[in-house]
């Protein structure tokens, strides 16, 4: 344990370093250290010296390294599962029952990485706030991925040992061979979870794994959540429908259904129609491209209001984004991952040529690697 512990701090200074050379350089938010800065960053636009671009503005690394990172406008779904997420780790505060999970789901590409990220954020910075700032030895947050290979619930295990630093990195490709290295971090995760009095879990690409290969980790989430009183967010697209076919399969609901329904018809009474079961009361927020429409014309433009409030450009003109509204929608169809790639990329396209403006022309070169 005690070069477990070492080697995470030399990891943990190693990517101390690497935010001191590169403040703006995105670190593993996989990590704790990486989270941690995640959620203390306060990112603000570069200053801008003058009235006109200097001669050494072109490669103004840091212009251009917060133009490719702009930070997520708010929307009203952002906004909503900031309080939900919230709320929930709150009312779970204390309980070790009546916690459910939260789902995000939606196509891909309209941001649902992005919302869980900055709700875990808000979460955070929520207990840090109510506890008198970040405490040494706790981990509010826990934020993982589902595994490469979702098929062992020891991999799901390895996600969160390698969050909280418990196992280190391999040194060699032979170690990264040798499988036999990857015990089951069980026994000691757990006893961190609970002893760093972790109060949320966000698990991104639940999409990643079948039905089946989640019906067989539910039971451990199960016993973070109630016995631990670990809040749990899912997120991937179709992530409800797998939940529910997981939790089916997880507790064999549909059999247990068919047998309550047999016992009731051999005691002679009525086979009332069955409630709703657990697994389909799972409280979800949906994501779908950002519309503009009759019904909704403001929506998506004020999105990109958001961000030209964010960009810092010489020249950019008022409205440079939002009087382009219609044809930014027609070309990225709403989806908010499409939409962020095509401003960031503008605007560092404005940099570099120098025109400190988004108009047309840089929208154009920014779109031409979309595709049709």
């Amino acid at each position: 344990m005690k070069a477990s512990v070492e080697l995470r701090d030399k990891r943990e200074a190693r990517l101390r370093q690497q935010l001191k050379d590169t403040p703006m350089r995105p670190l593993p938010l996989f990590q704790v250290t990486g989270w941690n800065h995640f959620v203390d960053e306060d990112v603000k636009p570069p200053a801008r010296v003058g009235s006109s671009p200097g001669p050494g503005r072109r490669q103004d690394e840091q212009a251009i390294a917060y133009h490719r990172h702009l930070r997520m406008v708010p929307t009203d779904a952002v906004s909503h599962m900031q309080e939900v997420v919230v709320q929930a780790v709150h009312l779970g505060s204390g309980r070790r029952d009546g916690l459910m999970d939260h789902v995000i789901d939606g196509p891909s590409g309209t941001g649902k990485t992005c919302l869980l990220r900055a709700a875990g954020r808000a979460a955070q910075q929520e207990i840090e706030a109510g506890t008198g700032g970040r405490r040494q030895n706790t981990i509010p947050v826990v934020h993982i991925t589902a595994p490469a290979d979702p098929e062992s619930k020891v991999n799901w295990v390895w996600e969160i040992a390698s969050y909280l630093g418990l196992q280190p990195e391999p040194k060699s490709l032979a170690e990264v061979l040798e499988m036999r290295r990857h015990p089951d971090l069980t026994l000691p995760v757990n006893y961190v979870l609970e002893t760093a009095q972790t109060r949320l879990m966000l698990i991104d690409d639940v999409n990643r794994a079948t039905a089946q290969q989640l019906a067989g980790v539910l039971p451990y989430f199960d016993y973070l959540r109630d016995k631990l009183g670990i809040s749990l967010v899912f997120c991937g697209t179709g992530a409800s429908h797998l939940l529910h076919q997981a939790r089916v399969l997880a507790g064999d609901l549909a059999r247990v259904s068919e047998e309550n329904r047999v016992r009731l018809e051999w005691a002679g009474q009525p086979v009332v129609p069955a409630p709703p079961s657990p697994s389909a009361l799972l409280p979800v927020t949906w994501l779908h491209p950002l519309p503009l429409n009759a019904e909704d014309p403001e929506t998506f433009r004020e999105v990109l209001m958001g961000f030209e409030a964010d960009l810092s450009l010489y020249r950019l003109e008022e409205h440079a984004l939002s009087k382009h509204a219609v044809e930014l929608h027609r070309r990225t169809g709403g989806y908010f991952k499409a939409l962020t790639y095509v401003i960031s990329t503008a605007a560092v396209t404005a940099i570099r040529t120098g025109s400190e403006n988004i108009t047309m022309k840089e929208i154009n070169a920014a779109t031409a690697r979309l595709g049709p």
